[in-house]
Protein backbone atom coordinates (compact mmCIF):
# COMPACT_ATOMS: atom_id res chain seq x y z
CA UNK A 1 0.00 0.00 0.00
CA UNK A 2 3.31 2.23 0.79
CA UNK A 3 4.08 1.64 -3.66
CA UNK A 4 2.48 5.11 -4.87
CA UNK A 5 3.92 4.30 -8.55
CA UNK A 6 4.27 0.68 -9.26
CA UNK A 7 4.61 1.52 -13.23
CA UNK A 8 7.18 3.82 -12.20
CA UNK A 9 9.30 1.25 -9.83
CA UNK A 10 8.06 -1.66 -12.90
CA UNK A 11 9.65 0.36 -15.25
CA UNK A 12 13.39 0.73 -12.99
CA UNK A 13 13.27 -3.12 -12.12
CA UNK A 14 12.74 -3.78 -15.66
CA UNK A 15 15.86 -1.49 -16.26
CA UNK A 16 18.21 -2.98 -13.60
CA UNK A 17 17.08 -6.58 -12.86
CA UNK A 18 19.44 -8.21 -15.73
CA UNK A 19 22.10 -5.84 -14.86
CA UNK A 20 22.40 -6.44 -11.35
CA UNK A 21 22.47 -10.21 -12.00
CA UNK A 22 26.20 -9.46 -12.22
CA UNK A 23 26.56 -7.00 -9.09
CA UNK A 24 26.58 -7.65 -5.54
CA UNK A 25 24.11 -10.30 -4.22
CA UNK A 26 22.19 -7.86 -2.24
CA UNK A 27 20.85 -6.63 -5.22
CA UNK A 28 19.78 -9.46 -6.86
CA UNK A 29 17.87 -10.92 -4.27
CA UNK A 30 16.03 -7.33 -3.81
CA UNK A 31 15.23 -7.35 -7.84
CA UNK A 32 14.09 -10.86 -7.17
CA UNK A 33 11.89 -9.79 -4.64
CA UNK A 34 9.96 -7.74 -6.61
CA UNK A 35 9.60 -9.74 -9.28
CA UNK A 36 7.97 -12.43 -7.08
CA UNK A 37 5.64 -9.76 -5.56
CA UNK A 38 4.70 -8.35 -9.05
CA UNK A 39 3.81 -11.67 -10.18
CA UNK A 40 1.35 -12.19 -7.12
CA UNK A 41 -0.34 -9.11 -6.93
CA UNK A 42 -1.06 -10.33 -10.85
CA UNK A 43 -1.98 -13.80 -9.30
CA UNK A 44 -4.28 -12.08 -7.26
CA UNK A 45 -6.59 -10.72 -9.52
CA UNK A 46 -9.56 -12.64 -11.45
CA UNK A 47 -8.94 -13.87 -15.17
CA UNK A 48 -9.68 -10.81 -17.57
CA UNK A 49 -11.02 -8.43 -14.44
CA UNK A 50 -9.93 -5.79 -12.20
CA UNK A 51 -7.39 -2.95 -12.42
CA UNK A 52 -4.67 -5.11 -13.18
CA UNK A 53 -6.09 -6.66 -16.47
CA UNK A 54 -4.14 -6.03 -19.76
CA UNK A 55 -7.65 -5.56 -21.13
CA UNK A 56 -9.16 -3.31 -18.49
CA UNK A 57 -8.81 0.25 -18.69
CA UNK A 58 -8.69 2.44 -15.03
CA UNK A 59 -12.12 3.85 -15.69
CA UNK A 60 -13.81 0.04 -16.53
CA UNK A 61 -11.66 -0.87 -13.76
CA UNK A 62 -14.00 1.57 -11.21
CA UNK A 63 -17.29 0.88 -13.26
CA UNK A 64 -16.67 -2.82 -12.27
CA UNK A 65 -17.83 -2.96 -8.82
CA UNK A 66 -21.46 -3.82 -7.42
CA UNK A 67 -22.48 -0.20 -7.43
CA UNK A 68 -22.06 0.44 -11.10
CA UNK A 69 -23.56 -3.53 -12.10
CA UNK A 70 -20.27 -4.89 -12.48
CA UNK A 71 -19.72 -8.84 -11.57
CA UNK A 72 -19.44 -8.66 -8.38
CA UNK A 73 -16.32 -11.56 -8.36
CA UNK A 74 -14.63 -7.70 -9.04
CA UNK A 75 -14.80 -6.93 -5.46
CA UNK A 76 -11.89 -8.29 -4.41
CA UNK A 77 -9.42 -6.70 -6.38
CA UNK A 78 -10.41 -3.30 -4.66
CA UNK A 79 -9.19 -4.73 -1.01
CA UNK A 80 -5.92 -3.97 1.29
CA UNK A 81 -2.94 -3.12 -0.93
CA UNK A 82 -3.93 -3.78 -3.98
CA UNK A 83 -6.73 -0.59 -3.84
CA UNK A 84 -4.37 2.45 -3.39
CA UNK A 85 -1.99 0.87 -5.68
CA UNK A 86 -4.50 1.12 -8.76
CA UNK A 87 -6.66 3.76 -7.83
CA UNK A 88 -3.47 6.27 -7.58
CA UNK A 89 -2.09 5.63 -10.34
CA UNK A 90 -4.68 4.39 -13.10
CA UNK A 91 -2.61 2.21 -14.36
CA UNK A 92 -4.48 -0.91 -16.39
CA UNK A 93 -1.40 -3.20 -16.65
CA UNK A 94 -0.06 -6.56 -15.82
CA UNK A 95 2.88 -5.86 -13.01
CA UNK A 96 4.92 -8.53 -14.54
CA UNK A 97 4.58 -7.51 -17.94
CA UNK A 98 8.19 -6.74 -19.64
CA UNK A 99 10.06 -8.22 -16.65
CA UNK A 100 12.34 -10.68 -16.98
CA UNK A 101 11.61 -13.95 -14.82
CA UNK A 102 13.43 -15.48 -11.92
CA UNK A 103 15.03 -17.99 -14.31
CA UNK A 104 16.39 -15.41 -16.80
CA UNK A 105 17.58 -13.68 -13.99
CA UNK A 106 19.27 -16.53 -12.35
CA UNK A 107 20.89 -17.42 -16.17
CA UNK A 108 22.10 -14.02 -16.26
CA UNK A 109 23.65 -14.33 -12.93
CA UNK A 110 24.94 -17.94 -14.03
CA UNK A 111 26.65 -16.43 -17.58
CA UNK A 112 27.64 -13.19 -16.04
CA UNK A 113 31.21 -12.73 -13.75
CA UNK A 114 29.93 -11.82 -10.46
CA UNK A 115 30.92 -8.22 -9.21
CA UNK A 116 31.17 -8.15 -5.39
CA UNK A 117 33.83 -6.99 -4.41
CA UNK A 118 33.11 -3.64 -2.13
CA UNK A 119 35.61 -0.74 -4.12
CA UNK A 120 37.84 1.28 -1.31
CA UNK A 121 39.63 4.55 -2.08
CA UNK A 122 42.71 5.28 -0.90
CA UNK A 123 44.38 8.50 -1.05
CA UNK A 124 48.42 9.37 -0.45
CA UNK A 125 49.96 12.55 -1.61
CA UNK A 126 52.52 10.13 -3.48
CA UNK A 127 53.09 7.48 -4.97
CA UNK A 128 56.22 6.66 -3.16
CA UNK A 129 54.14 6.25 0.07
CA UNK A 130 51.77 3.82 -1.35
CA UNK A 131 54.74 1.70 -2.23
CA UNK A 132 57.40 2.00 0.99
CA UNK A 133 55.21 2.56 3.36
CA UNK A 134 51.38 0.87 2.84
CA UNK A 135 51.84 -1.89 0.54
CA UNK A 136 51.10 -4.74 3.26
CA UNK A 137 48.38 -2.76 4.32
CA UNK A 138 46.85 -2.12 0.89
CA UNK A 139 47.44 -6.21 -0.03
CA UNK A 140 46.06 -7.03 3.18
CA UNK A 141 42.74 -4.92 2.09
CA UNK A 142 42.69 -7.05 -1.55
CA UNK A 143 43.24 -10.20 0.45
CA UNK A 144 40.37 -9.56 2.85
CA UNK A 145 37.91 -9.08 -0.27
CA UNK A 146 37.91 -5.01 -1.04
CA UNK A 147 38.72 -3.73 -4.35
CA UNK A 148 41.56 -1.25 -3.46
CA UNK A 149 41.93 1.96 -5.43
CA UNK A 150 44.80 4.41 -4.88
CA UNK A 151 44.85 7.79 -5.61
CA UNK A 152 48.17 9.41 -5.33
CA UNK A 153 50.44 12.09 -7.59
CA UNK A 154 52.26 9.90 -10.18
CA UNK A 155 56.29 9.38 -9.55
CA UNK A 156 58.06 6.55 -9.72
CA UNK A 157 56.00 3.38 -7.91
CA UNK A 158 52.86 4.82 -9.90
CA UNK A 159 53.49 1.82 -12.39
CA UNK A 160 54.72 -0.72 -9.62
CA UNK A 161 51.62 -0.42 -7.84
CA UNK A 162 49.55 -1.35 -11.14
CA UNK A 163 51.67 -4.04 -11.82
CA UNK A 164 50.74 -5.54 -8.06
CA UNK A 165 46.99 -5.08 -9.13
CA UNK A 166 45.91 -1.94 -7.55
CA UNK A 167 43.77 0.12 -9.66
CA UNK A 168 45.63 3.52 -9.62
CA UNK A 169 44.05 7.43 -9.95
CA UNK A 170 46.45 9.79 -11.06
CA UNK A 171 45.73 12.95 -8.80
CA UNK A 172 47.85 16.37 -8.94
CA UNK A 173 48.22 15.86 -5.42
CA UNK A 174 51.05 18.35 -4.00
CA UNK A 175 53.09 19.02 -0.50
CA UNK A 176 52.05 22.65 -0.55
CA UNK A 177 50.79 25.05 2.22
CA UNK A 178 49.43 27.30 -0.96
CA UNK A 179 45.33 26.16 -0.70
CA UNK A 180 45.08 27.54 -4.25
CA UNK A 181 46.85 24.27 -5.43
CA UNK A 182 44.70 22.00 -3.88
CA UNK A 183 41.38 23.27 -5.87
CA UNK A 184 42.40 20.70 -9.17
CA UNK A 185 43.17 17.77 -7.09
CA UNK A 186 39.95 18.21 -5.43
CA UNK A 187 37.86 18.70 -8.09
CA UNK A 188 39.52 15.72 -9.51
CA UNK A 189 39.13 13.26 -6.18
CA UNK A 190 35.38 14.57 -5.74
CA UNK A 191 34.80 13.53 -9.70
CA UNK A 192 36.31 10.17 -9.04
CA UNK A 193 34.62 9.57 -5.63
CA UNK A 194 31.30 10.38 -7.38
CA UNK A 195 31.96 8.20 -10.28
CA UNK A 196 33.13 4.98 -9.11
CA UNK A 197 30.83 5.37 -5.91
CA UNK A 198 33.38 3.96 -2.90
CA UNK A 199 32.23 2.18 -0.19
CA UNK A 200 34.68 3.75 1.93
CA UNK A 201 37.37 6.22 1.30
CA UNK A 202 40.95 6.06 3.25
CA UNK A 203 42.83 8.83 3.59
CA UNK A 204 46.95 9.01 4.44
CA UNK A 205 49.51 12.06 4.91
CA UNK A 206 48.34 15.39 6.19
CA UNK A 207 47.91 16.97 2.57
CA UNK A 208 45.84 14.33 0.67
CA UNK A 209 44.14 13.76 4.10
CA UNK A 210 43.05 17.11 4.03
CA UNK A 211 42.16 17.38 0.47
CA UNK A 212 40.45 13.98 0.03
CA UNK A 213 38.17 14.68 3.37
CA UNK A 214 36.77 17.21 1.68
CA UNK A 215 36.49 15.80 -1.21
CA UNK A 216 34.61 12.55 0.03
CA UNK A 217 32.43 15.06 2.08
CA UNK A 218 31.73 16.68 -0.40
CA UNK A 219 30.43 13.74 -2.46
CA UNK A 220 29.04 12.20 0.73
CA UNK A 221 30.82 8.97 0.76
CA UNK A 222 29.60 6.52 3.30
CA UNK A 223 32.69 6.25 5.55
CA UNK A 224 35.59 8.31 5.30
CA UNK A 225 38.33 6.64 7.62
CA UNK A 226 41.77 8.80 8.41
CA UNK A 227 44.94 7.27 9.33
CA UNK A 228 47.45 9.05 11.01
CA UNK A 229 50.89 8.71 10.18
CA UNK A 230 51.71 11.60 12.52
CA UNK A 231 50.06 15.48 13.16
CA UNK A 232 51.55 17.88 11.07
CA UNK A 233 51.60 19.93 14.14
CA UNK A 234 54.22 18.82 17.10
CA UNK A 235 55.60 20.47 20.03
CA UNK A 236 58.54 21.84 18.72
CA UNK A 237 56.28 24.14 16.48
CA UNK A 238 55.35 28.01 17.37
CA UNK A 239 52.41 27.97 19.28
CA UNK A 240 50.25 30.30 17.20
CA UNK A 241 51.07 28.03 14.01
CA UNK A 242 50.40 24.76 16.40
CA UNK A 243 47.32 26.09 17.57
CA UNK A 244 46.24 27.08 13.91
CA UNK A 245 46.74 23.21 12.20
CA UNK A 246 45.30 22.15 15.59
CA UNK A 247 42.28 23.69 14.42
CA UNK A 248 42.08 22.97 11.18
CA UNK A 249 42.48 19.39 12.20
CA UNK A 250 39.28 20.14 14.94
CA UNK A 251 37.17 20.92 11.18
CA UNK A 252 38.40 18.10 9.31
CA UNK A 253 37.54 15.85 12.40
CA UNK A 254 33.95 16.83 11.51
CA UNK A 255 34.07 15.23 8.40
CA UNK A 256 35.88 11.85 9.61
CA UNK A 257 33.99 8.63 10.65
CA UNK A 258 36.88 7.08 11.95
CA UNK A 259 40.34 7.47 12.65
CA UNK A 260 43.61 4.79 12.89
CA UNK A 261 46.47 6.26 14.91
CA UNK A 262 49.72 4.77 14.59
CA UNK A 263 50.63 6.64 17.66
CA UNK A 264 48.76 5.98 21.09
CA UNK A 265 50.22 9.94 21.59
CA UNK A 266 48.28 11.16 18.70
CA UNK A 267 45.58 9.78 19.33
CA UNK A 268 45.73 10.68 22.92
CA UNK A 269 45.78 14.32 21.75
CA UNK A 270 42.82 13.92 19.16
CA UNK A 271 40.46 13.36 22.20
CA UNK A 272 41.45 15.80 23.97
CA UNK A 273 41.58 18.51 21.27
CA UNK A 274 38.25 17.76 20.30
CA UNK A 275 39.57 16.14 16.89
CA UNK A 276 38.15 12.76 17.39
CA UNK A 277 34.28 13.09 18.89
CA UNK A 278 34.63 9.68 20.50
CA UNK A 279 36.78 7.21 21.66
CA UNK A 280 35.14 4.32 20.29
CA UNK A 281 35.72 5.91 16.87
CA UNK A 282 39.52 6.34 17.28
CA UNK A 283 41.74 3.08 17.29
CA UNK A 284 45.81 3.07 17.52
CA UNK A 285 47.47 0.63 15.26
CA UNK A 286 51.03 0.96 15.76
CA UNK A 287 53.39 0.28 12.75
CA UNK A 288 55.01 -3.01 12.52
CA UNK A 289 57.99 -4.71 10.42
CA UNK A 290 58.51 -8.19 9.02
CA UNK A 291 60.99 -9.44 11.41
CA UNK A 292 62.39 -12.06 8.78
CA UNK A 293 63.11 -8.98 6.62
CA UNK A 294 65.25 -7.17 9.03
CA UNK A 295 66.63 -10.26 10.87
CA UNK A 296 69.27 -9.81 13.34
CA UNK A 297 72.92 -9.06 12.31
CA UNK A 298 73.69 -12.85 13.30
CA UNK A 299 71.46 -14.17 11.58
CA UNK A 300 72.45 -12.73 8.13
CA UNK A 301 75.72 -14.17 6.91
CA UNK A 302 78.24 -12.22 5.48
CA UNK A 303 75.93 -9.61 4.29
CA UNK A 304 77.40 -6.89 6.44
CA UNK A 305 81.28 -7.63 5.10
CA UNK A 306 80.00 -7.59 1.46
CA UNK A 307 78.49 -4.10 1.76
CA UNK A 308 81.26 -2.23 4.18
CA UNK A 309 83.64 -3.71 1.67
CA UNK A 310 81.54 -2.43 -1.31
CA UNK A 311 81.02 1.06 0.44
CA UNK A 312 85.17 1.24 1.12
CA UNK A 313 84.80 1.24 4.95
CA UNK A 314 87.62 -0.68 6.79
CA UNK A 315 86.91 -4.04 8.42
CA UNK A 316 86.19 -3.14 12.63
CA UNK A 317 85.11 0.38 12.01
CA UNK A 318 82.34 1.61 13.83
CA UNK A 319 79.26 2.64 11.55
CA UNK A 320 76.76 5.38 12.88
CA UNK A 321 74.04 5.24 10.44
CA UNK A 322 70.19 6.82 9.64
CA UNK A 323 67.44 6.68 7.01
CA UNK A 324 64.80 8.76 5.69
CA UNK A 325 64.57 11.75 3.64
CA UNK A 326 66.78 13.19 3.78
CA UNK A 327 64.87 16.83 4.71
CA UNK A 328 65.55 19.21 7.64
CA UNK A 329 62.66 17.76 10.08
CA UNK A 330 64.66 14.60 10.13
CA UNK A 331 66.99 16.30 11.97
CA UNK A 332 70.30 15.63 9.19
CA UNK A 333 71.91 19.06 9.95
CA UNK A 334 72.15 17.73 14.11
CA UNK A 335 73.69 14.08 12.18
CA UNK A 336 76.20 16.34 10.47
CA UNK A 337 76.92 18.06 13.63
CA UNK A 338 77.25 14.70 15.54
CA UNK A 339 79.50 13.53 13.03
CA UNK A 340 82.22 16.58 13.52
CA UNK A 341 82.12 16.21 17.28
CA UNK A 342 82.68 12.85 17.40
CA UNK A 343 85.94 13.42 15.09
CA UNK A 344 87.83 14.80 17.01
CA UNK A 345 88.40 12.27 19.24
CA UNK A 346 87.42 8.91 17.57
CA UNK A 347 88.63 9.83 13.89
CA UNK A 348 87.68 5.95 13.17
CA UNK A 349 83.53 6.43 12.88
CA UNK A 350 82.28 6.32 9.46
CA UNK A 351 79.09 7.77 8.62
CA UNK A 352 76.06 6.11 6.49
CA UNK A 353 73.23 8.01 5.27
CA UNK A 354 70.43 5.76 3.78
CA UNK A 355 67.94 8.29 1.75
CA UNK A 356 67.54 10.82 -0.61
CA UNK A 357 65.37 13.98 -0.65
CA UNK A 358 61.89 14.09 -3.23
CA UNK A 359 61.43 16.77 -5.83
CA UNK A 360 58.45 17.81 -3.92
CA UNK A 361 59.68 18.10 -0.54
CA UNK A 362 59.86 21.42 0.54
CA UNK A 363 62.94 21.47 3.04
CA UNK A 364 65.04 19.22 1.43
CA UNK A 365 68.63 19.58 1.95
CA UNK A 366 70.69 16.83 0.41
CA UNK A 367 72.90 19.54 -1.47
CA UNK A 368 73.51 21.57 1.76
CA UNK A 369 74.33 18.24 4.00
CA UNK A 370 76.64 17.38 1.48
CA UNK A 371 78.19 21.29 1.37
CA UNK A 372 78.14 21.01 5.58
CA UNK A 373 79.54 17.59 5.40
CA UNK A 374 82.92 18.75 2.89
CA UNK A 375 83.23 21.91 4.76
CA UNK A 376 83.62 20.08 8.11
CA UNK A 377 86.56 17.75 6.27
CA UNK A 378 84.12 14.75 6.42
CA UNK A 379 84.19 13.99 2.79
CA UNK A 380 86.02 10.64 2.99
CA UNK A 381 83.93 9.74 6.09
CA UNK A 382 80.39 9.80 5.05
CA UNK A 383 78.48 7.03 2.24
CA UNK A 384 75.57 8.24 0.94
CA UNK A 385 73.54 6.00 -0.88
CA UNK A 386 70.25 7.24 -2.03
CA UNK A 387 67.09 6.01 -2.35
CA UNK A 388 67.35 1.88 -2.57
CA UNK A 389 64.82 -1.21 -1.82
CA UNK A 390 67.72 -2.81 0.21
CA UNK A 391 67.31 -0.58 3.70
CA UNK A 392 67.66 -3.83 5.51
CA UNK A 393 70.89 -4.71 3.76
CA UNK A 394 72.31 -1.32 4.71
CA UNK A 395 71.33 -1.69 8.12
CA UNK A 396 73.41 -4.80 8.52
CA UNK A 397 76.37 -2.63 8.25
CA UNK A 398 75.71 -0.16 11.01
CA UNK A 399 76.55 -0.51 14.35
CA UNK A 400 74.56 2.54 16.06
CA UNK A 401 71.36 3.76 14.37
CA UNK A 402 70.26 7.23 14.80
CA UNK A 403 67.29 9.18 14.28
CA UNK A 404 67.71 13.15 15.46
CA UNK A 405 64.17 13.68 13.86
CA UNK A 406 61.62 17.09 15.11
CA UNK A 407 58.13 15.25 14.27
CA UNK A 408 57.62 11.82 13.66
CA UNK A 409 53.99 8.94 13.86
CA UNK A 410 55.10 6.25 14.86
CA UNK A 411 58.40 5.73 12.86
CA UNK A 412 59.42 2.63 11.09
CA UNK A 413 62.98 3.00 10.26
CA UNK A 414 63.33 2.91 14.82
CA UNK A 415 61.51 -0.31 14.41
CA UNK A 416 63.20 -1.29 11.56
CA UNK A 417 66.76 -0.90 13.18
CA UNK A 418 65.78 -2.67 16.58
CA UNK A 419 64.77 -6.03 14.59
CA UNK A 420 67.72 -5.66 13.01
CA UNK A 421 69.72 -5.97 16.61
CA UNK A 422 70.93 -2.34 16.60
CA UNK A 423 71.20 0.23 19.43
CA UNK A 424 68.99 3.08 18.53
CA UNK A 425 69.18 6.43 19.50
CA UNK A 426 65.98 8.98 19.08
CA UNK A 427 64.73 12.13 20.00
CA UNK A 428 62.49 12.56 22.63
CA UNK A 429 59.57 13.29 21.13
CA UNK A 430 56.05 11.28 20.28
CA UNK A 431 56.29 8.01 18.50
CA UNK A 432 59.89 7.51 19.27
CA UNK A 433 59.41 8.03 23.18
CA UNK A 434 56.91 5.29 22.51
CA UNK A 435 59.15 3.02 20.59
CA UNK A 436 62.41 3.71 22.71
CA UNK A 437 62.04 2.69 26.35
CA UNK A 438 64.89 5.07 27.56
CA UNK A 439 67.59 3.34 28.77
CA UNK A 440 66.68 0.02 28.02
CA UNK A 441 65.76 -0.41 24.31
CA UNK A 442 67.31 2.51 23.49
CA UNK A 443 68.27 6.41 24.22
CA UNK A 444 66.49 9.50 23.80
CA UNK A 445 68.06 13.42 23.40
CA UNK A 446 66.31 16.36 22.82
CA UNK A 447 65.60 17.60 19.22
CA UNK A 448 67.71 19.94 17.33
CA UNK A 449 70.58 19.18 20.40
CA UNK A 450 73.98 17.99 17.65
CA UNK A 451 75.79 18.21 21.03
CA UNK A 452 73.61 15.90 23.27
CA UNK A 453 73.69 13.37 20.03
CA UNK A 454 77.31 13.71 20.11
CA UNK A 455 77.14 12.14 23.54
CA UNK A 456 74.84 9.71 22.88
CA UNK A 457 76.92 8.16 20.56
CA UNK A 458 80.15 8.47 22.62
CA UNK A 459 78.12 6.19 25.07
CA UNK A 460 77.52 3.97 23.13
CA UNK A 461 81.00 3.49 21.18
CA UNK A 462 82.82 3.21 24.52
CA UNK A 463 80.10 0.34 26.02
Amino acid sequence: SKLVNHDRLRIEVRKNALEVARDNTIDRQLCKMFVRLFARLDAAKEPGQGIFSPAASHNEALESGPAAGGTPNAAPVHRGAVEPLGMRTGIAVTLTAGLPSIAEMDAAEATTEPRVRPRILAICTLDVMAWKLLLPWFRALREAGYEVHIACARTNWFERLAADGFHMHDVPLRRRMNPLVHIRPLWALHRLIRRERFVLVNTHSPVAAAVGRVAAWFARTPVVVYTVHGFYFHDDMPWWKRRGFMALEWLLGRMTDDFMFVSDEDRQTALREGIARSAAKATTIFNGVDLEAYAPRSAASGTAGELRRELCIPEGAPVVGIVGRVVREKGYFEFAEMAKLLSCGCGDVYFLVVGDALPSDRDGIAAALRNRVNAAGLRDRFRFTGFTDHVADYLQAMDIFVLPSYREGFPRSVLEAMSTGLPVIATNIRGCREAVVQGETGLLVPPRDGKALAAAVSRLLRD
